[in-house]
């Protein structure tokens, strides 16, 4: 099992996540993520129209994942493809 952190991104501001969660595979945070993006964009509406992403972080502090706060009808470009 390894830890993995989420941490928030808005703009040039980062919350950092300082307790993670324990996964067995990796691929599983990046649901999760896209869930906490989900529930961030319908729940703070302070973050809907800014550059927020949930960051995922492995145990060694690399960054694994990133998923924007947007709407699901928004066009939208991968994080990874700007």
């Amino acid at each position: 099992m390894h830890r993995f952190f989420f941490d928030l991104l808005v703009g040039n501001i980062v919350k950092i996540d300082p307790g993670g969660m324990v996964f067995e595979h990796a691929k599983a945070t990046f649901v999760v993520a896209d869930e906490m993006a989900r529930h961030l964009f319908v729940w703070r509406d302070d973050l809907r129209d800014r550059d927020a992403w949930i960051r995922v972080r492995d145990n060694t502090g690399r960054e694994i994942y990133r998923a924007a706060v947007w709407a699901e009808s928004a066009e939208r470009a991968g994080w990874d493809q700007v």
